[in-house]
């Protein structure tokens, strides 16, 4: 009879320390410290049974009994309170540790004063059991993860638990009572811990469960798409819902079909291994750019980034992967390569038209220096070179404007002048310059008299430039080269035009012509002499050219000639257009080439 509830005492006293070494041993993998202080509580009542136990079968002085089992009664339910505390996530009550160090000194007086034995007892008995309704009422009336009915079992067994620690029936003479009373106790304090486990469990589930959705929505709100492909199982486990706009394919197609991935994208050469990481595992972080094709165009460009996951033996078991969207930079990044070709072409274009006026200037001023020129005519060249000075400073006001150039809009200065008065200075240049060439000018005029036109006057004498220009290099030395400026009225405009508006409606056009007697211009290429850096297959005499730039005055011209852009026209074209004119080009019948451009005049 007393071996079998020793025995039984024992194995359920037994069950309780491992119960609480089962705690402790949680607490280190979870590193919570409300596991810890709770399996140090389990762990000193574990403790307080084996004296209760020891006190039933050996009958220790009730005085002594009595202090150390309060003692113990006392820290396991201050410890256990903490750990409750911890839980919550509260701060802990200061009163209530010291007034539990106040009970424990006075507990220790227990053996020396009667009086404060007598005294004591009954306020330690209480304090002990408030302490744990104190921690059973905040699991019910915290808010926390659990349930309602986990937390009224919760509540209901910390308790009840506090109720039947301090259980008298030792002090009693009735063994069944005590025994009775004991195994209540062991009972009520291991299904408490049982229960504690397993809200420890849920709680760590519904935590992971939160996390995971709170990283899923961050994931899901965020302007980079996401993706977790497992090896094993040759599938994905998470995949963005927006990476469908990055690559064509949309998440669940990717769950069924992996293979899908790289269905509607591409990638730049140097980055083709990218399209093998769902083959086989990688080894190493990598990344690359990706575009992606609809309807054969390009719609989309982004940036993928990887990294490969491993387990505990250091085998690659996933890859993980980021997809950024990086249209906007890539448009940004034509946008900067479109701006920087602009610049370029629009420093060749000034190169291209600086050099015939810094080529005819010298050559002036050459002639000049060599007296060469009849004094008569010293007014006139000088004229001449500040003309061509004026177009330089218009091409270099332009430089300053590279971006607006870009734009088609270079600033113009249009002002009403006489026709004959602008004409025939630009004429007499014309006349100087085909004759210093080497070769010979035939200029012809017809204006009508009191013909007005509203031009940029040093825009069109940079058109004509360029005109007189390449008909000498593409005209052999000695030839002819035709100039002709003439004004059509045009009879339908005019008979429409109201007596009292007379100026706001062209009378007819100025038509100016330049004509060589070259090899023409091929038939192929006169839809394209006027778009930029078209120089076609025109003959060009390095002779020609050599000997009109010696003889315009320019130094070392018998070097190799340059090597011309195309540009001039393209130019030349532009401004006309400004001027609401328009330029045509044609092979003469009888040989050479003619170009001619028309601007409205008024009367």
């Amino acid at each position: 009879m007393h071996f079998l509830p020793g025995y039984s005492m024992l194995a359920a006293t037994a069950t309780t320390l491992m119960l609480s070494i089962i705690f402790l041993i949680l607490s280190q993998q979870s590193k919570k410290n409300y596991m810890r202080l709770w399996g140090i509580s389990w762990l000193i009542y574990s403790a307080m049974y084996l004296l209760d136990f020891l006190n039933l079968h050996t009958q220790l002085t009730p005085t002594y009994y009595f202090m150390f089992r309060q003692i113990v009664a006392l820290a396991g339910s201050h410890i256990f309170l903490l750990g409750t505390f911890h839980f919550f996530q509260r701060k802990p009550i200061r009163p209530l540790f010291l007034t539990t160090l106040f009970l424990l000194f006075l507990t220790l007086l227990y053996p020396s004063v009667d009086f404060i034995y007598t005294l004591a007892i009954i306020p330690n008995v209480m304090y002990c059991s408030g302490l744990l309704i104190i921690a059973g009422c905040m699991f019910i009336s915290y808010s926390w993860t659990q349930n309602l009915p986990e937390k009224l079992m919760a509540s209901f067994f910390i308790i009840l638990w506090g109720i039947l620690i301090n259980h008298f029936g030792f002090s009693l003479k009735h063994q069944v009572l005590a025994v009775a009373t004991y195994f209540i106790g062991l009972f009520t304090i291991n299904v408490l811990i049982l229960v504690l486990i397993i809200i420890y469990f849920k709680k760590l589930r519904f935590l992971d469960i939160k996390r995971s959705s709170r990283f899923r929505l961050l994931v899901e709100n965020s302007s980079d798409s996401m993706f977790l492909y497992d090896y094993k199982t040759q599938g994905f486990e998470y995949v963005s819902p927006a990476i469908s706009e990055l690559i064509g394919v949309t998440d669940k197609q990717l769950y069924q079909m992996p293979d899908r991935f790289f269905d509607c994208v591409n990638t730049l050469e140097k980055h083709k291994s990218i399209v093998g990481i769902f083959s086989r595992p990688i080894s190493e972080a990598g990344g690359g750019i990706l575009c992606l094709y609809q309807s054969g165009v390009i719609t989309k460009w982004s940036e993928i980034h990887y990294l490969p996951i491993r387990d505990n033996t250091g085998t690659v078991t996933a890859i993980e992967g980021i997809l950024r969207d990086i249209t906007e930079q890539k448009s940004m990044e034509e946008d900067l390569k479109a701006a920087e070709q602009a610049k370029k072409e629009f420093l060749e274009n000034i190169s291209h038209e600086i050099k015939t006026p810094v080529t005819l200037i010298q050559g002036y001023t050459e002639s000049l220096l060599n007296k060469i020129v009849p004094v008569e005519s010293t007014d006139t060249y000088l004229k001449m070179i500040g003309s061509k000075a004026m177009m330089l400073t218009t091409l270099v006001d332009d430089l300053a404007q590279v971006s607006h150039f870009a734009s088609q809009s270079m600033e113009y200065q249009f002002y009403e002048h006489h026709a004959r008065e602008v004409f025939t200075e630009l004429l007499n240049q014309c006349d100087f310059q085909i004759s210093q060439s080497g070769h010979k000018p035939v200029i012809t005029s017809s204006l009508a008299t009191g013909a007005i036109i509203i031009v940029d006057q040093y825009r069109i004498q940079q058109v004509i430039s360029n005109l007189i220009n390449n008909s000498i290099r593409h005209t052999p030395v000695g030839n002819d080269i035709y100039v002709s400026c003439r004004t059509w009225a045009n009879e339908d405009v005019l008979d429409s035009i109201p007596e009292d508006d007379d100026h706001n409606i062209p009378e007819g056009e100025l038509v100016f012509t330049v004509s060589d007697t070259g090899n023409g211009i091929p038939e192929q290429d006169l839809p394209h002499i006027f778009e930029r850096n078209f120089s076609g297959g025109r003959h060009i005499d390095p002779n020609a050219e050599a000997q009109s730039a010696q003889m315009a005055g320019a130094p070392h011209a018998s070097q190799s000639p340059h090597k011309h852009s195309g540009l001039g026209l393209y130019i030349s074209m532009q401004i006309v257009k400004q001027h609401s004119g328009s330029m045509q080009a044609k092979n003469n019948a009888h040989g050479g080439a003619e170009i001619t451009f028309s601007i409205p005049y008024y009367s």
